[in-house]
């Protein structure tokens, strides 16, 4: 359906878009903290920092549960699963605040022990170790930071993650400006205290008990957790991978090119780092989006956003190519003197190293709904396995083709995980296609069959009437009997007609997406883009002089076994089961 689409792509757009907001917030925190250490402390303070970056790897280990709680989330919302969601919610916030907790105590305990393992001497040495001091006591906030960012747009509070992630850069930047004199315990409290305050901002929004997240009583359990670190190996699996890559890439570049080619990879790899903003937002909304359709069981939807995100992805990302293609010259320009061996090799690099990213958005969202679907083992394989055979792929052919054979090779190896992924769908699906479905891998019993669904347009109090007995005529052909036909009609009638009332009153274009499905149980959906209104608050609403008020969703809810409602990302969705 037509408004559907709409839906999903305004859902995705917005989720996308906080994503990225969230990430170049993260990296202008690394960004300013270099520029402001390099002029105000000087050159061995920014040694101490650089000495840093592997525990800063290492702090990353969230991102793993992260990654997973963002895919079960999805999953459980989807489903309607109201005590997952909390154990799942609480546990994980409880866990990851005492695990990076104890991991910011441990380096703090020992950070003098910590800071020559890393290779710190002298007054690097000394200047490493208050960083950890100043830096490791916010760990753990910008843990449950990293938590709350990523999951915040199911409460459809995105503007509370855009105040949050502004917060963190704009804090850090005056945190640095005023600790400065404090040296590199300073750079590190501003971090600290930024990330404490980011998290601050982000907490009252998970206190209302009307948002879909949020903190009450719920059972801490160990499984929940474990269940999201499992769905977020993919994350570990890349940063393995990546070193890998990264060791291969300036071990061979630095063989065959000399410092010229090392500082022609450190572009690449800052470039990447800046494109990455994007395609992480991309793929973080995608698979959020992902996780919550594969849990309605909506087969359309998540095919939909499979071709919706695959045409927004491709489309980006190759205007974006095209311009660094066209601008090579001058791109080179900015890092090497014109003419120079190093200029000449920077202009290829441009021209030739970010072909990989058309490609690369495929197999985002091939690996991203994999993961939705709790197929595992492909994705874990090829998160570690697509970033080291790029590495390996450069020491093989650069030593015979040249530099050249570098920047190819992620676009070489993207080309292969596609296809080793396609070919996998194939054996799985046994024909070879290139339907969404059968290339996603679906399962022929995910979803509702064509005969067991219905999806209907509702644009206007006009179009009520004559989807209520729509549905009703739907119903009795399935076999349902008169009264719950009657009452399913009755549902859509009388919630279609709330929404189109509630969203008119606040002007905007009144339109309503109505999915009902008639499988062992009758389930309508409908979905909408007015201003987020939760029907459940007015069912227990009754006044006896104004019995009327809200009679027609107390009766609903009444008719409905049971009702589950959230707003994500903008988007309302109304789920009765009958």
């Amino acid at each position: 359906m037509q408004l559907n689409k709409e839906l999903i792509r305004s859902a995705f757009v917005k989720m996308m878009i906080v994503n990225m907001f969230v990430m170049m917030a993260s990296s202008l925190c690394c960004f300013i903290d270099n520029v402001i250490v390099s002029r105000l402390l000087g050159t061995d303070a920014l040694a101490a920092m650089g000495y840093f970056s592997p525990v800063a790897t290492a702090v990353g280990f969230y991102n793993m549960i992260v990654l997973g709680v963002q895919v079960l989330c999805g999953n459980y919302i989807g489903a309607g699963k109201k005590d997952q969601i909390h154990s799942l919610f609480i546990s994980v916030f409880f866990f990851l605040g005492i695990l990076s907790a104890v991991f910011a105590i441990v380096c703090i305990g020992f950070r003098d022990s910590l800071a020559a393992l890393l290779g710190a001497k002298g007054a690097v040495h000394g200047m490493l170790s208050d960083y950890i001091l100043g830096y490791m006591p916010g760990v753990p906030a910008q843990a449950l930071c990293a938590m709350l960012m990523a999951l915040v747009a199911f409460n459809n509070d995105m503007r509370r993650s855009y105040l949050s992630a502004g917060a963190m850069a704009l804090g850090n930047a005056a945190g640095d400006l005023l600790m400065a004199g404090m040296g590199t315990l300073g750079i590190g409290l501003a971090t600290t205290f930024s990330s404490l305050l980011a998290l601050i901002i982000l907490l009252p929004g998970f206190c209302k008990k009307d948002k879909t997240l949020h903190f009450t009583r719920a059972r801490l359990e160990w499984k929940p957790v474990r269940q999201a670190a499992a769905r977020g190996i993919p994350s570990l699996m890349f940063t393995l991978g990546l070193l890998v890559k990264n060791t291969l890439f300036n071990y061979t570049l630095s063989g065959y090119a000399g410092a010229d080619g090392v500082a022609v990879v450190n572009v690449l790899g800052s470039v990447c780092a800046i494109l990455g903003i994007v395609s992480g937002g991309f793929g973080s909304a995608y698979l959020s989006l992902s996780g919550l359709y594969y849990g309605e069981k909506d087969r359309g939807s998540f095919v939909g956003l499979f071709r919706i995100a695959l045409r927004i992805g491709e489309t980006c990302f190759i205007i974006i190519v095209a311009a660094i293609m066209l601008c090579s010259p001058f791109l080179s320009s900015l890092f090497f003197q014109s003419g120079t061996a190093a200029w000449e090799m920077g202009k290829q690099m441009f021209l030739l190293g970010f072909l990989f990213y058309p490609v690369n958005i495929f197999l985002s969202c091939l690996l991203n709904s994999s993961n939705a679907q709790g197929k595992m083992m492909l994705v874990n394989i090829l998160s570690v396995g697509e970033t080291s055979l790029i590495g390996m792929t450069v020491a093989l052919t650069v030593p015979r083709f040249g530099t050249n054979a570098a920047w190819l090779a992620n676009t070489w190896v993207d080309i292969l995980c596609v296809a080793v992924m396609l070919c996998y769908a194939w054996s799985m699906k046994k024909k070879i296609d290139l339907s969404p479905s059968t290339v996603l891998n679906l399962s022929d019993s995910f979803g509702a069959a064509p005969d067991e669904y219905r999806e209907y347009t509702v644009k206007s109090m006009e179009d009520v009437t004559g989807v209520s007995a729509s549905v009703i005529d739907f119903c009795k052909e399935r076999g349902i009997g008169q009264r719950t036909s009657f009452f399913a009609g009755v549902c859509v009638e009388e919630m279609a007609t709330n929404t189109l009332q509630h969203g008119a009153r606040h002007g905007n274009p009144p339109q309503v997406d109505v999915r009902i499905v008639a499988q062992n149980e009758l389930t309508i959906r409908i979905r909408d883009n007015c201003p987020e209104f939760d029907p459940r608050k007015r069912i227990e609403l009754f006044h006896p002089e104004t019995p009327e008020k809200n009679i027609g969703i107390r009766l609903t809810a009444g008719l409905a076994r049971q009702i589950d409602y959230y707003n994500s990302a903008g988007i309302n969705t109304l789920i009765m089961k009958i």
